[in-house]
């Protein structure tokens, strides 16, 4: 069983690409840039994308060439060798107000298309929040770096939409769970199911970490939803936020701070 990755030198991608590898799967990587192996997938992870939202909306050529359009590229891959294709969609798609939520709405349109023509084989895993250690952007790790190094945090809006935080580890898992064949092939959100505004991620990182966070308020640079959380999650048991958010601070003091 040959299992490609891509984008396994980013943060999801890496996080699935390196537990894969350590448990003697036969995996390959790929991220932006690269060669592709001449070799016949029996999955295909698709991860590898540019993934900061509020730049799409200042690089959006850049988005396309490095989200939908490469997307099709592995589609179609996908479909010449017969793969499983596994494609992370965003809990930004129900209202796309940027390049980055657009092409993602288009992709899984692609997907659902080539299963209908082709019977491809797929699942769409409608990412949330998802955080955790190697991860150097999102609401976690840039709120409990600003507590444990003191710099200023930018905060936009008001700080009450909520949103769905999910710790990268549960997303491995679930990975791995669809590899050996226990989830059906489908669409599934990936979640914890539990809603928390940026004010309370805030309150509960200065819990954490015993510090005060600082920070300023910004207008949104491009519209947001009130509220996003995975209503009918596929995650079952889900890491609790706290935890979660204390093995940040501890890689966060292990690898930048060295605290």
């Amino acid at each position: 069983m040959k299992i490609l990755v891509t984008g396994n030198k980013g943060f999801i991608g890496g996080h699935i690409y390196n537990y894969l590898k350590a448990r003697n799967y036969e995996v390959y990587g790929y991220d932006i840039g690269d060669t592709l192996e001449d070799v016949k997938y029996d999955f295909i992870i698709h991860m590898a994308a540019r993934g900061l939202i509020r730049l799409s909306k200042e690089y959006p050529y850049e988005y396309f060439q490095d989200g939908l359009a490469l997307t099709m590229k592995f589609l179609e891959l996908a479909r010449k060798n017969n793969s499983m294709f596994i494609f992370p969609s965003s809990g930004s798609i129900e209202n796309p107000t940027n390049p980055y939520s657009l092409g993602k709405k288009q992709a899984v349109e692609w997907i659902r298309l080539f299963n209908k023509l082709y019977n491809l084989n797929y699942f769409i895993l409608k990412f949330f929040n998802i955080y955790g250690e190697n991860a150097r952007k999102g609401a976690v790790y840039l709120f409990t770096r600003a507590a444990l190094t003191g710099e200023t945090a930018t905060v936009y809006g008001d700080g009450s939409h909520v949103r769905d935080y999910l710790y990268v580890g549960d997303v491995v898992k679930l990975v791995e769970d669809i590899i050996n064949g226990r989830l059906n092939s489908g669409e599934y959100e990936v979640g914890s199911g539990i809603g928390t505004s940026v004010n309370e991620l805030i309150s509960l990182i200065e819990d954490v970490t015993k510090r005060k966070i600082k920070f300023i308020r910004k207008d949104y640079v491009v519209d947001e939803a009130d509220n996003l959380v995975a209503k009918n999650t596929v995650i079952k048991r889900p890491l609790p936020l706290k935890e979660g958010i204390e093995r940040v601070m501890q890689w966060i003091k292990e690898s930048e701070i060295k605290a």
